[in-house]
C-alpha cells in the first residue's frame, strides 16, 4: 500500500496528472523512490510494455524514470530528515546504501549540495520538483504548509473494547476428525498466476477470481482441471475482488486507480470505475447486495452503492489496510487497523464506529461465523483471536509462533483455515476446541483463502507466484 506521506506529496504537487500519472506517482511512492526498471514498473501499472510507459510519461509532462524516481527519493529523504532531524549519512546507512552515492544523487538532480538543499527547505525543494515536472501554475503560497501536513495521520477517538488476556492458549494436538466432517489435507493441484496474486474469490457459475497486483490484471480460472482461462486487464494494483450474486459482476479495489473497477464477467472486460477517496483497498459486499464497503488509505471506511456507482458516505477508522469484513447480518463492519493492533466495529448504516476490539500485534485478516457469534482475527506478530461479539471479550487464542494473515472458514463452519504468511503453511484448525486437524505444505507465502461452497475444496493464492487447490 503506498505510505500516505510522501504520495500525499507527490500528488498534491503534481494535481494535473490524469489518473495514469497518479499511478506512476502512487508506485514510486510505494518504494520510497527506488523505482524497479521500467519494464517491471509498466508490467506493474498495465501498461504493455515499457516503451507505452515511457510515452504515457511524456505525456503527462514527467521526466524520464530515473530522475523521476530521484527526485521522489530525495524527497523522501528531506521528509524524514525534516521530521526526525536524521542525517543523510544515517538515512544511507539505514537504507543499505553507500553515503557517496546518496550524496550523489542529490546533486546530479538537483545541482546542488545536500546542505544547500536542507538550508533551502523542502517547500522550495517541492517547487523545484514542481517545474521540472511542467507544473508551472501552482502558487508558492501553501506549499510549506501542504508539505508538512502531507504525513499528518488523524487520530479518532472512539470507544474501546479490551478483549483481556487470552481464555485459553489452545493445545496443538490430532485428535478424531469430527463426526460426518471430512479435513481438507493436501495440495492437489496448482497453477502458476504471475504478477504477485493476492486474492482469490469464487463467482457464481463456479469460476474463480485472482488479483495481480504487479500485473494490473484479474485472471479467471477454471476448476477442473485448475487452469487460468482468461486474464481481464484493470487499473493498476488490484488487491481485493468482491461479487454480487444477482449481477455477473465483479468489484476491484484498485489502489493506483484510486478507485473501484466493475468488472463484466460476462464480456470478460472492466467497464467501469467508482472513484473513492484515497487509494481503495479492501472491500466487502452487504449481505443484501446493497452496499459495498471499501477501506482507502486515507484511514476511511467508504460506503458505495454498486448500482449506481457512486460514493455515498465515508467515516474514519484508524490505519485501515485491506483486511475487512461484514456481520452476516449486515448491520456491523469490521475492519483491522493494521500497526494500532485493534479491529473496530463499525454501524454499517452510519459508518460510525461502535467498538474496537484490541488484539496487539499486526492485525490482518478478519471473518465472522456464519451465527454471528464469533470474530476471528489473523495476527501477523503469530497468532489467532477468537473474540465473542455478544460479551466483546475474547474467547480463545492460538499461538503460532510465525505470522498468521488469511483466514476462511468452511462451508459447514466446522473447520477454520489459517495461512501462515512466513511459513509458508495452512493450518487447519478444528472450530470446536480450535485444535490443529491438519497443517499444509504450500510453499511461498500464502495469502488470501477463498472455500468453495460446497465444501470439497480450497483455494489459496501465493504471492510468490501461483494458486493452490487443496483438498
Amino acid at each position: 500500500m503506498p505510505p500516505l506521506q510522501l504520495t500525499s506529496l507527490l500528488q498534491n504537487t503534481l494535481p494535473h496528472l490524469s489518473h495514469k500519472g497518479r499511478a506512476v506517482l502512487s508506485a514510486l511512492g510505494c518504494v520510497n523512490g527506488r523505482a524497479p526498471g521500467s519494464a517491471e514498473l509498466a508490467a506493474w501499472l498495465g501498461f504493455h510494455d515499457r516503451y507505452q510507459f515511457a510515452r504515457a510519461m511524456r505525456r503527462e509532462g514527467l521526466p524520464p524514470l530515473e530522475t523521476l524516481g530521484g527526485w521522489a527519493r530525495m524527497l523522501y529523504w528531506m521528509l524524514e530528515a525534516e521530521t526526525s532531524g536524521i542525517s543523510l549519512r544515517e538515512l544511507a546507512d539505514r537504507e543499505r546504501i553507500d553515503p557517496a552515492v546518496a550524496y550523489r544523487l542529490v546533486r546530479r538532480i538537483t545541482g546542488q549540495r545536500w546542505s544547500e538543499v536542507r538550508r533551502a527547505g523542502l517547500a522550495v525543494t517541492v517547487l523545484r520538483f514542481r517545474d521540472r515536472c511542467g507544473n508551472g501554475q501552482a502558487a508558492l503560497a501553501g506549499l510549506r504548509a501542504v508539505a508538512l501536513a502531507a504525513g499528518d495521520r488523524v487520530r479518532h477517538s472512539t470507544s474501546t473494547t479490551r478483549v483481556g488476556p487470552p481464555v485459553r492458549n489452545v493445545a496443538r494436538i490430532a485428535p478424531a476428525a469430527v463426526p460426518g466432517h471430512r479435513v481438507i489435507q493436501t495440495v492437489s493441484e496448482r497453477v502458476p498466476v504471475g504478477g504477485s496474486p493476492g486474492d482469490v474469490t469464487l463467482t457464481a457459475s463456479g469460476d474463480a477470481l485472482v488479483t495481480r497486483a504487479h500485473a494490473a490484471a484479474l485472471d479467471v480460472l477454471k476448476l477442473n482441471p485448475l487452469r487460468v482461462s482468461h486474464t481481464i486487464r484493470v487499473s493498476p494494483v488490484p488487491t481485493r475482488i468482491v461479487t454480487n450474486g444477482r449481477y455477473p459482476w465483479a468489484y476491484v479495489t484498485s489502489q493506483f486507480g484510486e478507485a473501484v473497477c466493475v468488472v463484466d464477467l460476462e464480456r470478460r472486460q472492466q467497464i467501469g470505475l467508482i472513484h473513492v477517496p484515497g487509494h481503495s483497498m479492501g472491500a466487502v459486499m452487504a449481505p443484501d447486495g446493497s452496499r459495498l464497503y471499501v477501506t482507502t488509505n486515507q484511514d476511511r471506511l467508504v460506503a458505495v452503492s454498486p448500482l449506481q456507482r457512486i460514493a455515498l458516505s465515508s467515516g474514519p477508522i484508524p490505519l485501515g489496510i485491506p483486511q475487512v469484513t461484514v456481520h452476516p447480518s449486515g448491520r456491523w463492519v469490521f475492519a483491522s487497523n493494521w500497526r494500532a493492533g485493534t479491529v473496530v466495529e463499525v454501524d454499517g448504516r452510519t459508518l460510525e464506529t461502535t467498538r474496537r476490539f484490541e488484539v496487539g500485534g499486526i492485525a490482518q485478516d478478519v471473518i465472522v461465523s456464519a451465527d454471528g457469534q464469533y470474530l476471528y482475527v489473523a495476527n501477523e506478530s503469530g497468532w489467532l483471536d477468537v473474540i465473542h461479539l455478544p460479551s466483546g471479550r475474547r474467547a480463545a487464542r492460538v499461538n503460532f509462533g510465525t505470522a498468521a494473515f488469511g483466514l476462511a472458514l468452511s462451508a459447514d463452519q466446522a473447520y477454520v483455515f489459517v495461512g501462515l504468511l512466513d511459513a509458508g503453511r495452512v493450518i487447519v484448525l478444528q472450530r470446536q476446541g480450535l485444535i490443529e486437524r491438519a497443517s499444509i505444505r504450500t510453499g511461498g507465502r500464502p495469502r488470501l483463502i477463498a472455500v468453495h461452497p460446497n465444501g470439497d475444496l480450497v483455494l489459496v493464492a501465493n504471492e510468490h507466484g501461483w494458486v493452490d487447490l487443496l483438498r
